[in-house]
C-alpha cells in the first residue's frame, strides 16, 4: 500500500521537483474480476478488471496503468498470455482488460497485476486451460527434428499438433494419422518415418532418420483436411573436424591458440543448423606424458553453436617428452559421430612460476636428522620443472611454517641450497624440538613458495627397566620400576615379562609421574624375564626397555606343622606327611622331596634313622606315610632337592616329636 505523501512533497511536486504521480491517492490494485480461463488460444468469457482500492473502497482518483503477467511458477512453462492490451490505463481508478486467453494448456494458472506507477500487485485466484479448443485447421511442429546422423535416428524426435486458427493445439479430436516427408533435400536424402496417429492432438514420431549427409533439410507433416506444416531446418552429420588446431602450448598455461570443432556433414560442410550436439575434448591414450591432465575453462565439453565449438582456457599441465619425442594429440569426440583427432601437440616447460616439494619430509626424531630429507624442485605453472636456463639454478630457502613445538630446523650446510637442473636436494635437516603437525616452507625470490605436508617430531628418549632383586624365594616380593629419561611425565608404560625372553605377556600398565618414573610391587611365581613397552604417541615415538631378570627359588612346607613346638606321638602311631614345593614348574620335570627321620642317641645327637624321596603330584606335592617304630624324641624335616633350576633349594624347620 502507497504511503501518503508530506506536506514537503506536495511542495516539491508544486516546483516541479516530483511528478504528479507522487500524489496519486493511496491504495492497491485488486482483481474485482477474476480470469475465467478456457481453451487453450481462445479468448475467455470472463475478462480480468483490476481496480485500485483502500482497504474495500475504491479509488476513483488513481491514475496511471495496469500491467498483466502470467504469475511465475504457475501454469505451464513457456506459455504465453495474449490480450488486446496487456497494458491498460486506469480510468476512474479501473483498468479493464478484453480480448485475454493463453496459449498452452495447464492447470493453476495465475495472473499477476501490477499498477506501475506505484509498484504494487496483485495476485489473481487460480484457474485452468484446457487443450485447445474450436475447430483444427492446421497442423504444426511442437517438437523439431533435430541433428541426424546417416541412417542413424535424429537426435530429437518430431512431434506434430493439430491446431486451431489461434496456433493452440487442439486436444478434443479424434485420432488422425499424420506422415511426415522430405521438405528441403539438399543431400538426396531417403527419409524413413512411418506416418503417426494422433493422440490427444499430438503425433509423436519416433525412429525417423535420413540416409545421407546434408545441411538445411526439412520435414512436411500432412494429414486429411488439415493444413500441412514445414518444420525448422535440421542437418544430418557424420563426423567432426578440428576447424582451428590447438598451438602455443607451455605447461599449465593456456593454448596461445584455442581449439575449434565442427559438427560436418561430410568433409566440409559444417552443420550449421545444430546447436544441441556436446563436443568433448580429451588426450589420446599413449601420446604426450603419462598422467598429463587436460583442462578447459568451463570444463573439457562444450555444446555447439551453429554446428561449431569454440573452446577456451584449454591447458595440458605436464610436458610431453622430446627424447624420444612424443607430443599430444587432442581428440574431439560426440555421441554418434566420428570422432577427430588434433594434429601433434609439442608442450613445453614454461616459465619458472613455483616451488614445490617433489620429497615430502617424513616424521623424525628431536635433534636427529629426519628419516627423508625434503627436495624441493623449480617448476612451471604445471608442475614441469625446469632443468635448463637461468632458472634451473636458482636458490631455494627453506624454514618452519607451522611451528607446534617451538623448535629450530637446521640443515647441513644451511638452510639454502642451490638447485641443480632444477632440483634443490637438503641433506641433514633436523629440529630441534618435539611437535606434532610441524610444516617447512620452501622459497625462491619471485616464485611461489610450497608448504610440505605436515609431519612429528618425535621426542628422543631411553625407557629403562629394573627390578630391586635378581633372586628371591617364592613368595617374595619385587619392586620393578620403569623410567622415560626425556619428555617422561604423565606417560602409559606397559610392563610385560616371559619366562624364555622371547614370547611375552602383559603384566600391568603403569602411569610415569612428573619425572617420567613409575614402580610397582609385584610377587612372582616362577622365574621372569621382565621389560617394558611405550607405544609411542604423536610426540614421543615407541620405546623399548632393556630386560632383567628375577630367579624365583623353590620352597617347601612341611605339613603337620607343630610351628616350632614338640608335639607327643604314640609308638606304633602313623602320620601322613606332606611336602608342598613352590613354586609348581609344570614345565619342567618333577621335582622330588628327600624326607628325613632322625632319632636322638645317648650323648644328646642326633641319628639318621631313614631317608625317603618321593616324587610330587600334579600340584606340586609328594607325600609319605611314617609310623614310630620306638620309643623317644625324633624329628622330622624335608627339602626339594636342589635341580639345574633351583639349585638353591633350602631345608624347611625340622618337626620335633616325643614318642612313647
Amino acid at each position: 500500500m502507497r504511503r501518503k505523501l508530506a506536506p514537503l512533497a506536495v511542495a516539491l511536486m508544486m516546483a516541479g521537483l516530483l511528478p504528479a504521480q507522487a500524489l496519486a491517492a493511496p491504495g492497491n490494485p485488486r482483481f474485482t474480476a477474476e480470469p475465467g480461463g478456457g481453451a487453450a488460444g481462445v479468448v475467455w468469457a470472463q475478462q480480468p478488471q483490476v481496480t485500485i482500492k483502500t482497504g474495500n473502497n475504491p479509488v476513483p482518483s488513481a491514475t496511471g496503468n495496469v500491467s498483466l503477467a502470467i504469475s511465475a511458477g504457475t501454469g505451464t512453462s513457456g506459455a504465453v498470455l495474449t490480450c488486446n492490451a496487456t497494458t491498460v490505463a486506469l480510468v476512474n481508478g479501473v483498468a479493464p482488460f478484453a480480448g485475454c486467453r493463453i496459449d498452452l494448456a495447464g492447470n493453476n494458472y495465475r495472473l499477476t497485476a501490477t499498477w506501475i506507477e506505484d509498484a504494487s500487485s496483485d495476485e489473481s485466484a487460480s484457474f485452468n486451460i484446457t487443450g485447445g479448443g474450436g475447430t483444427g485447421t492446421k497442423l504444426g511442429f511442437t517438437v523439431q527434428p533435430a541433428r541426424g546422423t546417416p541412417g542413424g535416428a535424429f537426435a530429437t524426435q518430431p512431434s506434430v499438433a493439430v491446431q486451431n486458427a489461434a496456433g493452440a493445439t487442439v486436444t478434443n479430436v479424434a485420432p488422425t494419422m499424420v506422415t511426415l516427408a522430405i521438405g528441403a533435400n539438399p543431400g538426396g536424402a531417403v527419409l524413413t518415418c512411418s506416418p503417426t496417429l494422433t493422440v490427444n492432438g499430438v503425433a509423436s514420431f519416433s525412429g525417423c532418420r535420413l540416409n545421407s549427409v546434408g545441411v538445411g533439410f526439412t520435414l512436411t507433416a500432412t494429414a486429411p483436411s488439415l493444413a500441412s506444416a514445414t518444420s525448422a531446418q535440421f542437418d544430418v552429420a557424420d563426423r567432426l573436424a578440428f576447424t582451428t588446431q590447438p598451438a602455443g602450448a607451455a605447461g599449465g598455461v593456456a593454448f596461445t591458440t584455442q581449439p575449434v570443432v565442427a559438427v560436418r556433414a561430410g568433409a566440409s560442410a559444417t552443420a550449421t543448423h545444430d546447436s544441441a550436439t556436446s563436443i568433448t575434448l580429451s588426450i589420446k591414450p599413449g601420446t604426450g606424458a603419462a598422467g598429463a591432465i587436460l583442462t578447459c575453462t568451463g570444463g573439457l565439453s562444450k555444446v555447439v553453436t551453429s554446428g561449431v565449438a569454440t573452446f577456451a582456457g584449454c591447458a595440458i599441465d605436464k610436458a610431453s617428452p622430446t627424447s624420444p619425442a612424443n607430443p599430444f594429440v587432442l581428440v574431439a569426440s560426440a555421441s554418434g559421430l566420428t570422432s577427430a583427432e588434433s594434429a601433434a601437440l609439442a608442450v613445453t616447460a614454461g616459465p619458472a612460476t613455483k616451488v614445490i616439494f617433489t620429497v615430502q619430509p617424513s616424521n623424525g626424531t628431536a635433534a636427529l636428522a629426519l628419516p627423508t630429507q625434503p627436495v624441493v624442485a623449480i617448476t612451471d605453472a604445471g608442475g614441469n620443472v625446469v632443468t635448463t636456463g637461468a632458472n634451473s639454478t636458482r636458490t631455494v630457502t627453506l624454514a618452519l611454517g607451522a611451528n607446534t613445538g617451538g623448535g629450530v630446523l637446521t640443515c647441513t650446510g644451511g638452510l639454502t641450497k642451490a638447485a641443480v637442473a632444477g632440483l634443490a636436494t637438503f641433506a641433514g635437516c633436523s629440529i630441534s624440538k618435539p611437535g606434532v603437525g610441524y610444516t617447512l616452507v620452501a622459497s625462491s625470490t619471485g616464485l611461489t613458495s610450497a608448504t610440505s605436508t605436515p609431519f612429528n617430531v618425535t621426542a628422543g628418549a631411553n625407557l629403562t627397566i629394573s627390578n630391586s632383586a635378581s633372586v628371591i624365594t617364592w613368595g617374595s616380593e619385587i619392586s620393578i620400576t620403569v623410567r622415560i629419561d626425556q619428555f617422561g611425565a604423565n606417560r602409559t608404560v606397559q610392563v610385560q615379562g616371559s619366562r624364555d625372553g622371547v614370547n611375552w605377556t602383559i603384566i600391568t600398565n603403569l602411569n610415569t609421574g612428573s619425572s617420567g618414573q613409575a614402580s610397582f610391587l609385584y610377587s612372582p611365581v616362577t622365574n621372569l624375564y621382565y621389560r617394558a613397552n611405550f607405544a609411542g604417541v604423536a610426540d614421543l615415538g615407541a620405546l623399548v626397555s632393556n630386560t632383567t631378570r628375577t630367579v624365583v627359588r623353590q620352597i617347601s612346607i612341611l605339613r603337620p606343622t607343630n610351628n616350632g613346638l614338640v608335639r607327643r606321638a604314640n609308638r606304633g602311631a602313623t602320620i601322613t606327611f606332606v611336602d608342598t614345593v613352590r613354586p609348581s614348574r609344570p614345565e619342567l620335570a618333577p621335582a622330588v622331596v628327600r624326607f628325613v627321620f632322625y632319632r636322638r642317641v645317648a650323648g644328646g645327637g642326633w641319628l639318621l634313622h631313614t631317608q625317603r624321596d618321593v616324587g610330587v603330584n600334579a600340584f606340586g606335592q609328594a607325600s609319605t606315610n611314617w609310623t614310630w617304630p620306638s620309643s623317644g624324641e625324633w624329628y622330622v624335616r624335608s627339602q626339594a632337592r636342589p635341580t639345574p633350576y633351583n639349585a638353591n633349594s633350602v631345608w624347611g624347620p625340622l618337626e620335633r616329636y616325643i614318642v612313647r
